[in-house]
């Protein structure tokens, strides 16, 4: 089900972000990784709550978004 931009953009203005994620076999850890990531993540600024979007969702405001910061976490191992 398809998460409206509104809904989207609303929580990026309250201090919320969008955090991407991908999924690799630990035989592949260490190569890069794909361009398009597995999924995306909307979290609330206090991270109590977090909605799973999907490509589309994420491309309805992608435009309209400017990368922060990034940082990467291994788990799993």
């Amino acid at each position: 089900m398809r998460v409206p931009e509104n809904v989207i953009l609303t929580a990026l203005s309250r201090g919320g972000c969008i955090r991407t994620f991908w999924r690799a076999s630990a035989s592949t850890a260490g190569r890069q990784i794909p361009c398009i990531p597995d999924g995306y993540t909307l979290v609330s600024a206090d991270e109590r709550d977090e909605t799973i979007l999907n490509h589309t969702d994420f491309l309805s405001v992608a435009d309209r978004l400017t990368e922060a910061e990034k940082w990467e976490r291994v788990v799993g191992r």
